[in-house]
């Protein structure tokens, strides 16, 4: 069964000083030669250079021009809302617009900012309700939902006609128990399908890219969750 790579792309600068300003008051533009989305950038190139094919999800500070765009689904990979403003329905698809009309309504899922600890930005809604999620997501004609749970052995189900993962192995140690290991995620990959959390950034730090080498030198299949579906 496959494993699903999704990328949750929350931060639109390496550099702290442009990063701040951009996501947390929207105030910085998004300037290439300054770095933006430099880290997704390079994941995109190395899982293209593979051949594996992920889901990414984008904020609306996140969203990548549209040559890039372009770029991300020519090669395959499924795209969503990595969403932010969740207080009501009508601020979730503000941003559910905005991202559908840059990868040309191709949009078919998403995911949340925060599991409900911190407020990470000034519009953003820390609170975690996967039962509202999937409600907007039926609301909004979406085929997915993609939870923050942190206990992979959740397996997926349907809710309201909504495929829903409940949790996902986070390649991120602090957001998952020892137990939890590369070689579990290999070995209970072969009987179902299972979701792995990963940010661009991590792709920079080299112990969790060993962790993520692994991951796509062990994994028997890789999936976006559009093939899912």
């Amino acid at each position: 069964m496959p494993v699903i790579l999704r990328i949750d792309v929350d931060r639109a600068y390496w550099k702290g000083i442009y990063n701040y300003p951009r996501m947390i008051y929207g105030l910085f533009p998004a300037i290439d030669p300054l770095g933006y989305l430099e880290p997704c950038k390079n994941l995109l190139e190395d899982l293209n250079s593979r051949g594996v094919k992920a889901s990414f999800f984008f904020q609306i500070m996140t969203l990548p021009k549209r040559e890039m765009a372009k770029k991300i689904s020519r090669a395959g990979h499924s795209v969503g809302l990595h969403a932010v403003e969740t207080q009501s329905f009508d601020r979730f698809s503000r941003e559910l617009s905005k991202i559908s009309e840059r990868f040309e309504g191709k949009i078919r899922g998403f995911t949340k900012h925060g599991s409900g600890q911190l407020k990470l930005s000034r519009g953003h809604d820390p609170t975690y309700d996967s039962q509202k999620f999937i409600k907007y997501a039926k609301e909004a004609n979406l085929k997915y939902f993609l939870g923050n749970g942190e206990n992979p052995e959740e397996i997926e189900r349907v809710v309201e006609d909504i495929l829903f993962f409940p949790s996902a192995f986070w390649l991120n140690r602090n957001y998952r128990e020892d137990r939890f290991t590369v070689d579990w995620l290999i070995d209970e990959s072969v009987n179902r399908n299972i979701v792995v959390l990963m940010h661009p950034v991590e792709f920079r730090r080299d112990f969790l890219r060993r962790e993520y080498e692994r991951i796509l030198d062990g994994v028997e299949i890789i999936k976006p969750i559009d093939e899912i579906l």
